[in-house]
């Protein structure tokens, strides 16, 4: 059997919600805290249904590959997260739904455990800045 490839088995979930609002010249649409949120949610548990239907299919190929898959796709969603400036949350920003802050704070602690798991705490602290912007504001 043809062995797994994580560099192009990533790329089938590369082409996200960034690239779509890019061909649809909504790029403005990047720069609102909440689709940026969303973005990083919904990558999440894209992520876990990649991960289980690869898991399942293939599962001595991609027990290989699957810790550079994720730490790959994870990273892709931090940076994500870094892109939302917690000094400027403004009320203008909005998107058709809501994310209620216990999906949002559970969704940031899968990235949060994950990192700290691989000891990049620098990563962890600033998840965790997100998560306290959640409870305090």
């Amino acid at each position: 059997m043809k062995s797994l490839d994580k560099n192009t088995l990533f790329s089938i979930f590369e082409a996200g919600d960034e690239e779509i609002y890019k061909e649809y010249d909504m790029e403005g649409v990047l720069e609102n805290p909440y689709v940026l949120m969303g973005m990083v949610l919904s990558g999440i548990q894209n992520f876990e249904l990649m991960n289980l239907m690869f898991s399942r299919n293939f599962p001595k190929e991609y027990k290989n590959v699957s810790h550079k898959i994720k730490y790959k796709y994870y990273c892709k969603l931090f940076g994500y997260l870094t892109r939302i400036d917690l000094n400027r949350l403004e009320e203008i920003y909005t998107i058709g739904e809501s994310y209620p802050k216990q999906d949002v704070f559970e969704g940031l602690d899968e990235l949060r455990v994950y990192f700290e798991s691989l000891e990049q705490y620098e990563k962890c602290s600033t998840i965790k800045q997100y998560q306290d912007h959640l409870i305090y504001n």
